[in-house]
């Protein structure tokens, strides 16, 4: 197995989520909602889409904040009532924070470091995306900069 080595943390401040509430749980259910933001050439970045209860899901995802009232009017005047979602609401006023580094799905303790850190600051985790060179939240955009410092730390960038 391979080292854990953390090489830094990044952000992103121009990040947006949208949640679509109350949709059918079936098959299909995320291309009917992520295709016609795709046909409307708008990137999708962090994808969650929870349990379903009584046939019911929500499905949230994000996309650059710079396409946030295009995608909010996207979803909840089409693909809203084709669905029969419940709702849809936003927020664009997030950012992504990731710690960067090699080998972070073979290492254990790399992710509950980062989210015991950003706990103990009282920053609320919204949204989790790993991949084997990074781990990155969703987070409100007024705590950016306390995660990064604080990440900084309790991965002993700030010796560099």
């Amino acid at each position: 197995m391979e080292q854990a080595t953390i090489t830094g943390i990044a952000f992103s401040r121009d990040e947006a989520k949208i949640t679509v509430r109350g949709v059918p749980d079936k098959p299909g259910i995320a291309f009917q909602i992520l295709g016609p933001v795709a046909d409307a050439n708008i990137e999708v970045d962090m994808i969650v889409q929870n349990i379903s209860v009584d046939g019911k899901t929500d499905f949230t995802f994000t996309v650059p904040r710079a396409d946030y009232d295009k995608s909010m009017k996207l979803i909840d005047s089409g693909v809203k009532a084709t669905l029969g979602a419940t709702h849809v609401v936003g927020d664009n006023k997030v950012s992504k924070v990731s710690v960067v580094g090699v080998g972070m799905r073979s290492h254990v303790g790399i992710a509950s470091q980062m989210f015991r850190t950003l706990s103990e600051d009282g920053i609320n985790i919204q949204m989790i995306s790993t991949s084997e060179i990074k781990i990155s939240v969703l987070i409100d955009e007024k705590y950016t900069e306390l995660a990064v410092r604080a990440l900084h730390k309790a991965f002993g960038l700030e010796k560099a």
